[in-house]
């Protein structure tokens, strides 16, 4: 999903990414699609929080898979990407 976030804002498409409340799940999509884009993710965290809420990616857990990159997450948890 990430992916395709990220090449439908790539393309200059707007996206819109929501989950029930709108603080871990969607915020781990966006803040992943921008970090596919080239951004830092303690700089995307950052943006998200101010934009959305101080409370928005408060799972530290998906910060960390932020942090450590998502394709190393599933490696360490033993998931297997979807495609």
């Amino acid at each position: 999903m990430t992916e395709l976030t990220a090449a439908a804002v790539h393309a200059g498409r707007c996206v819109l990414v929501r989950c029930h409340r709108g603080y871990n799940r969607s915020g781990l999509v966006v803040a992943h699609a921008l970090v596919l884009l080239g951004h830092q993710p303690d700089d995307v965290i950052g943006v998200i929080r101010r934009r959305r809420s101080p409370r928005a990616l408060n799972n530290e857990t998906f910060v960390e898979y932020l942090r450590t990159g998502l394709d190393v997450a599933y490696l360490l948890v033993s998931l297997e990407p979807s495609t």
